[in-house]
């Protein structure tokens, strides 16, 4: 049992300081909303004339394309997806091999690829040093294994296991304290400051763990999986992507 809570406790921040849940910083945002609790990546979009349009609804979708970095390197490629109305989170995972993940050492051109093949915004970017999950106390995976398998996350299906137990705590003290260690591994557009999160994070609290869920994309897409794929994001049909395939 102390095993497992743990593991939910070091997974819980994960999610915390790279998505949604910023409770922790909530008070600094009503004074510094611009404060920018993450470091920055530098140009992480491409040109805005050929991007799609962000959302204009007060709940609208938000999408954050996730980078996870092994020894400095972009190693896997999500989208965690917020679906419109705030009350769905999907994580759609590339696999190894995948033509749009071809070059993600150039951040602004794989943003732009991922654009164009989901017609859909990617609101927010992110990139995570995977190896800080080895460095926890009670990881489930070892840094050797990490950097010679890094998909091992995605193939555990741990980003929405990490939502779901994100979503079930409320306990800022506590999310402080893990905050310290694993702030350093993150980074994020210039975007996502201290108003951003707490918006986000209030926006998200309601959600159902039972409508959180992912998927695993294809290498190569047909021209009717990119049309389900961009429909899926412009009206949330179907409400899972693990239906387009």
């Amino acid at each position: 049992m102390a095993a497992t809570s743990r593991r939910k406790t070091l997974w819980v921040w994960v999610v915390v300081v790279t998505l949604f849940v910023g409770a922790v910083w909530v008070a600094v945002s009503t004074i510094h909303s611009s404060f920018q609790p993450l470091s920055v990546i530098k140009e992480p979009f491409p040109d805005e004339a050929n991007r799609p349009e962000a959302s204009e609804h007060d709940r609208g979708a938000v999408n954050f394309l996730v980078f996870g970095q092994v020894e400095s390197d972009n190693k896997t490629l999500s989208i965690f997806h917020l679906a419109q109305g705030r009350r769905r989170v999907e994580v759609l995972n590339f696999p190894a091999g995948a033509t749009v993940a071809a070059t993600l050492d150039d951040v602004a051109d794989t943003v732009a690829k991922v654009e164009e093949l989901t017609g859909a915004r990617m609101d927010h970017v992110l990139q995570w040093d995977l190896a800080s999950v080895a460095e926890l106390d009670g990881a489930q995976v070892s840094s050797d294994t990490l950097v010679t398998d890094p998909e091992a996350l995605q193939r555990e299906d741990v980003w929405a296991s990490v939502l779901t137990s994100a979503l079930d705590t409320r306990d800022p003290a506590q999310l402080q304290a893990i905050a310290d260690t694993l702030t350093p591994y993150i980074a994020a557009d210039r975007g996502l400051n201290t108003g951003r999160i707490t918006e986000l994070a209030r926006s998200v609290r309601h959600v159902p763990t039972e409508n959180i869920s992912s998927c695993t994309l294809p290498k190569e897409f047909s021209a009717s999986q990119q049309a389900d794929l961009a429909e899926y994001f412009a009206s949330g049909q179907p409400a899972r992507c693990a239906e387009i395939f």
